[in-house]
């Protein structure tokens, strides 16, 4: 079993955008999903992206007038966000999520926790920490904005398990779940072809079992006011707001 960071330095983060349907595509996914929340209207300052990966949401807070820090503790994701960002206030750091408060010369106005690195995160008791920390930075009336794959609710079984999530003609990317109490095993399977020839990789990591109502909670205890809370598709969508 691998750390979610030797899980991202040797498989997952030389392919994080193709998975994701290409870079553009995810980043205007995510620049849809600020505009529905309400982004216009939101005090801008500092934006902190947590687990930022390639910029899929770095790059539209800073469109929208926020200067970023984002951090990850995956490089070559950090390289190809840098290679995206062109004059964009955007700033990385590699580092864990949770030494994010190390990094700040101002309190932001904005933290994002996206994608699915809430749940890389090893335990309840780390969550609760790093809502506790968001909490404590944020400026007065800052927002804490989460997403995250409900791996609780609709517990997949037998051959639901294996996930086939994006191929082509020369590359086929497929994960498989193995469920456990607290925790989803993540297993990933890539096969790249190369002329007639194809190599298989694979690695697995832990992935935290969270809901809605579960983090909802941990926000309301942390002294934040859930603002919107909504799920699509399996996928958690919270904003945060300091009273």
């Amino acid at each position: 079993m691998n750390s979610a960071q030797v899980h991202y330095d040797q498989l997952l983060g030389p392919v994080y955008s193709w998975m994701a349907g290409g870079f553009h595509a995810a980043t205007a996914r995510n620049r849809l999903l600020f505009e529905s929340l309400g982004i216009a209207s939101w005090p801008k300052g500092l934006a902190v992206d947590l687990g930022c990966g390639s910029g899929f949401q770095s790059i539209p807070l800073a469109e929208a007038g926020f200067r970023v820090l984002a951090l990850d503790f995956c490089e070559s994701l950090l390289a190809e966000l840098r290679s995206h960002a062109g004059n964009l206030q955007i700033r990385t750091v590699s580092d864990d999520l949770a030494n994010f408060p190390n990094h700040l010369d101002v309190a932001p106005t904005l933290i994002a926790c996206m994608g699915d690195t809430l749940t890389h995160l090893p335990s309840i008791d780390a969550v609760t920490r790093l809502f506790a920390d968001s909490a404590r930075v944020l400026a007065p009336h800052g927002r804490f904005v989460l997403t995250f794959r409900d791996l609780t609710t609709n517990e997949l079984k037998g051959p639901h398990r294996f996930i086939p999530v994006r191929s082509e003609s020369d590359r086929i990317f497929t994960c498989v779940l193995d469920y456990q109490p607290d925790h989803v095993e993540v297993n990933d399977l890539l096969y790249v072809r190369t002329g007639d020839s194809w190599k298989f990789t694979c690695s697995s990591y832990l992935k935290l079992r969270l809901n809605a109502p579960q983090v909802s909670a941990l926000l309301t205890s942390a002294s934040l006011v859930i603002e919107h809370s909504s799920t699509e598709q399996g996928v958690v969508r919270i904003v945060a707001k300091v009273g």
